[in-house]
């Protein structure tokens, strides 16, 4: 692992969202539920949002609060908690809830379809 990798996930949650991003207008729950996860079966990392986005896309569970993250290269499905606090996991579940049930209410679509 690299010294820029240990040192960015030794930071707390507030010290990575650093001013700069604040500044564009990046959204604090995007941020966090925009991380990169490291998949315990293959050791592949992979981005959480788009995990969601295309593999968990007609999965009614998605749109009810999902707790599970599942690897963009083997498809395994392992809990977020691994990666995250409780409060972090439930927080985080909430807000990909939240995009996906606001981008099906704009474009008509029903969740789990």
């Amino acid at each position: 692992m690299s010294d820029e990798k240990k040192y960015i996930d030794d930071l707390r949650r507030d010290e990575r969202y650093s001013f700069e991003l604040q500044r564009k207008g990046v959204n604090k729950n995007f941020y966090d539920a925009n991380r990169m996860l490291l998949c315990p079966e293959c050791g592949r990392s992979f981005n959480l949002f788009y995990s969601r986005a295309k593999l968990c896309t007609g999965c009614p569970s998605l749109v009810r609060g999902c707790e599970l993250a599942r690897c963009t290269h083997c498809h395994t499905e392992f809990p977020l908690r691994n990666f995250m606090s409780k409060r972090s996991t439930r927080m985080t579940a909430n807000y990909i809830e939240s995009v996906i049930k606001r981008y099906h209410h704009t474009f008509g679509e029903r969740p789990g379809q």
